[in-house]
């Protein structure tokens, strides 16, 4: 997937992709976008198919080219703010940082302030454009309620890069999770397609017909009598991955309140978190310029520690 500009994206059918309808078709490849919102861009001719405007029903083929326009909301300007952020890593071409948990990453229409786009717009004046106007500067996502390190480009050059290693799974993305449950072995992986669910719009799940492919590494650290700590590899980005992969295999993430179940969203309530037990504790990759490993870890959230804490506590007084 490329963007033209900060407007429009364009997108080459593959051979698997080719027989779909092209509301389907794109619902599943920008997962940010519901159905609906793509057959009103449909029907504003704002999508087409090599250079021509297609009514909903367009089945693609292979080779086809995909042109969508006016991905961004108009009248919606992003304002620097003076907000904390805590730097991990800083140098001329690009920052990573420790994002907060309830912190969004970029603006949306109805949530124009106290984002990080807004606080790294105060802090840094030169970022990059290529993500648009809304997401200067942001080469990966982070979910609002997920902690942990995101890198910022400050310069178009460095962003296509980082995109590209993001691209090509040359980046490695290791999160820490709490999850329900105890798994029979202490590696696995989770190989299976997500693709927005047909219940709920605004959700994911593993789809076998129309899903994009997903991998998701993972080792028990620790392990607890009704939950377990791990350490998870994703090799590929799609949304919500880690939180579909582990609830389709039966262990919900810990306070997930979208992908959890009762006893998960329980045990949260017990040991006092507020939100999902997700944090994005290590990147690695290839600097774009000093051409060298870079490896940043950042240690476990605090609200995070605490509950771990408490449910340490409390097995011990089960003992």
């Amino acid at each position: 997937m490329d963007k033209k500009d900060s407007n429009t994206i364009d997108l080459k059918v593959d051979v698997a992709s080719a027989g779909q309808r092209i509301d389907k078709y794109l619902s599943n490849n920008l997962e940010e976008k519901s159905r609906s919102y793509i057959q009103k861009l449909i029907k504003q001719a704002k999508v087409k198919v090599n250079s021509q405007s297609v009514n909903k029903n367009y089945r693609l083929s292979a080779g086809d080219e995909v042109i969508v326009e006016s991905l961004v909301f108009k009248n919606l300007s992003v304002k620097p703010q003076k907000i904390g952020l805590n730097i991990v890593y800083e140098d001329e071409y690009l920052l990573v940082i420790s994002k907060k948990a309830a912190v969004v990453v970029h603006p949306s229409p109805g949530h124009s302030e106290d984002t990080l786009v807004n606080a790294v717009l105060y802090y840094c004046n030169n970022l990059s454009s290529v993500a648009g106007d809304l997401r200067p500067g942001i080469v990966h996502r982070l979910d609002k309620d997920t902690s942990g390190l995101i890198i910022i480009a400050k310069n178009d050059n460095i962003h296509r890069q980082l995109s590209n290693q993001f691209k090509t799974r040359k980046v490695k993305k290791t999160y820490t999770a709490l999850v329900w449950g105890i798994f029979s072995e202490k590696k696995g992986e989770i190989r299976l397609p997500i693709g927005r669910s047909r219940l709920d719009r605004k959700k994911m799940s593993v789809s076998l017909d129309r899903g994009r492919y997903a991998v998701t590494e993972f080792e028990v650290i620790e392990e607890f009598k009704k939950c377990s700590l791990v350490n998870v590899n994703l090799k590929t980005g799609r949304t919500h991955q880690i939180r579909v992969h582990f609830r389709y295999i039966g262990h919900p993430v810990i306070g997930d309140r979208e992908y959890g179940n009762k006893q998960s969203i329980n045990l949260a309530s017990k040991i006092g978190l507020n939100r999902q037990f997700l944090h994005a504790k290590e990147l690695i990759f290839i600097h774009p310029v000093l051409n060298k490993k870079m490896e940043i870890e950042d240690k476990i959230a605090e609200d995070l520690q605490e509950s771990l804490e408490k449910l340490r506590g409390i097995e011990k007084m089960i003992k």
